[in-house]
């Protein structure tokens, strides 16, 4: 045969597939009902399992993994259709509105990014400042504020990784995000050249997203500080004409520093992604973003099988990254990998709930962290 020739069997074989699938997927409708009628759950193991080693039996050794591959793919597409159709729905309560002048919390000082931050999503707020990010997440968390406004992902440096975790091990939501522009500069006291500074300080995220001044300047000691606004106050009021620090153009001229040199950020459009954290669930027009972390164990196909829940559900997955499971549940599960997820959804939407309550109901570990416009 001719590769035409091939074509057109290969076509046919395609609409026979298409054909006995679509009769298969008529038939998990009817096994949908049959499940529901009789509180039957949608996921069976041991069917699965008796129908995988069919198939392995029945295929040639070199295309076993793949048939078997194939078949999981079929009954997975089938496990989401029949869990949209019997899942019960349930309102996920929220409110709907942010408050007109809320209390805010940001770690740091005036000045700060985060105090930008702040700023940019509630101009009337009442900014109260904390020492430390875990202050502002217990702030929420207890009620002693409205919001918390925290720094998550920088584009140079990457993820804030300790403030994620702490996300993880508080009982707050996400309800809006905004990024800030990080235009760092070089500050010092009135009078100080560049070349008489011989000690640097900054937030460690500042300090990796100015790596490439600092590496050309190797005569510099570089001391890590909690937060740049505080580093920029530090050393408005030393004495010593031999500091300097890494802060944004509005905080040195803040706390009466000259401006040494703009621009030291190694990339020019270095900017940090901010979360705002609200004790209650809020979701507020136009929420595009559902943010969820969640656990699956580590074997084979296991992260796959749960992208085509998204994919199924017509969901485009717009972050993922894997994370360290909390103590307790990496002590009771040693074997599951978590990950943080965001994807395209609103609460509203029927499809995405019951994806949340299967979420819920199947894994090991499951933390639904808000619905807000990304």
């Amino acid at each position: 045969m001719d590769l035409s020739e091939i074509r057109v069997k290969i076509d046919k074989l395609d609409d026979e597939i298409l054909e006995l699938f679509l009769e298969r997927m008529e038939l998990a409708s009817d096994v949908a009902k049959y499940k529901a009628a009789n509180n039957m759950v949608v996921f069976q193991s041991d069917r699965e399992k008796f129908i995988i080693d069919n198939v392995k039996r029945n295929s040639p050794e070199e295309l076993r993994k793949s048939a078997a591959f194939l078949f999981m793919n079929i009954m997975d597409i089938s496990k989401v259709s029949q869990i949209n159709e019997i899942t019960p729905d349930a309102e996920i309560p929220h409110i709907k509105e942010a408050k007109l002048r809320p209390s805010v919390a940001v770690q740091g000082i005036e000045g700060a990014y985060g105090h930008a931050a702040a700023k940019q999503l509630f101009k009337s707020g009442n900014i109260s400042y904390y020492a430390a990010f875990r202050e502002v997440f217990e702030a929420v968390e207890n009620g002693d504020v409205d919001y918390g406004v925290i720094p998550v992902e920088n584009s140079t440096a990457g993820e804030v990784a300790a403030n994620m975790e702490l996300l993880e091990s508080h009982g707050v939501y996400i309800c809006q995000t905004t990024k800030v522009e990080c235009a760092h500069v070089l500050a010092a006291k009135h009078g100080v050249s560049e070349d008489d500074i011989k000690i640097l300080f900054g937030h460690e995220q500042a300090i990796r997203q100015c790596a490439e001044y600092i590496n050309n300047h190797r005569e510099l000691t570089v001391i890590p500080y909690h937060n740049n606004a505080a580093a920029a106050q530090m050393v408005s009021e030393n004495p010593s004409s031999e500091l300097g620090c890494i802060c944004s153009e509005e905080c040195a001229e803040m706390h009466g520093l000259d401006v040494i040199r703009k621009h030291i950020a190694t990339d020019p459009n270095n900017c940090t992604r901010f979360i705002c954290v609200s004790k209650n669930v809020e979701v507020y027009d136009g929420a595009d973003t559902v943010a969820v972390s969640l656990s699956i164990p580590n074997i084979a196909g296991s992260l796959y099988r749960l992208l085509t829940k998204f994919a199924v559900n017509g969901m485009s997955m717009t972050k993922i990254q894997s994370k360290p499971l909390p103590v307790d549940i990496r002590l009771k599960y040693p074997n599951d990998y978590m990950f943080y997820i965001e994807f395209t959804g609103n609460i509203e939407n029927p499809v995405v709930r019951k994806l949340l309550k299967n979420f819920g109901d199947e894994l090991n570990y499951f933390k639904f962290h808000g619905n807000f416009k990304s």
